[in-house]
């Protein structure tokens, strides 16, 4: 009896803690070394050199970076994926796109799982995989799909934007991204 009292006590206990806040406009998050390898065409995107095979995300040639993570096994990141697709192709025409760059981050997916996400939904933007949670971790540990608009600097990559689950409206979902990515 004494120790059912104990383990409802400690239930009882977790279900108060508060569970941990997600990203916040203006959060540092560090800038590791991401260990991918690149296709020449994602290096070119990203205006790194083509054998690049470990890069610092503040290494890529952008101003503002937009990062979703994603998995595989995320019904909810494939029924969003030609949305993503579209917006990809939007911003990459945008008179800004020269300077925002868009990349997907494969939280606990292995490279044979990112690639297999690739071509099942024809991803046009460079993927990186995550088997260990490494990146997600940086990220906080969000849920799938999750959207960041991040703005590299010398301390870190600093948050402007953060929305994690499904967008509702695929443009005003994109041009919150966009004012966020554009604003000084």
């Amino acid at each position: 009896m004494k120790r059912l009292a104990a383990v409802l006590a400690m239930l009882l206990s977790l279900a108060a803690t508060p569970a941990l806040a997600g990203p916040k406009v203006g959060d540092v998050l560090p800038d590791l070394t991401v260990k991918a390898q690149l296709n020449p065409s994602e290096a070119a995107y990203l205006g790194l050199p083509e054998k690049t095979q470990g890069v610092r995300l503040s290494q890529i040639k952008a101003d503002v970076l937009i990062v979703e993570i994603f998995s595989m096994y995320c019904p909810r990141c494939q029924a969003e994926a030609l949305a993503v697709n579209r917006m990809f192709a939007r911003l990459a025409a945008s008179p800004q796109g020269a300077r925002i760059k868009f990349i997907g981050i494969g939280a606990g997916n292995s490279p044979f799982e990112v690639e297999f996400f690739r071509k099942k939904y024809q991803i046009p933007m460079p993927l990186i995989p995550d088997a260990d949670y490494v990146l997600h971790k940086v990220f906080m540990s969000v849920g799938t799909p999750s959207f960041f608009v991040l703005k590299p600097g010398r301390s870190g990559l600093a948050v402007l934007f953060f929305h994690e689950g499904v967008f509702q409206d695929e443009d005003a979902f994109y041009e919150q991204l966009l004012r966020a990515a554009t604003a000084r």
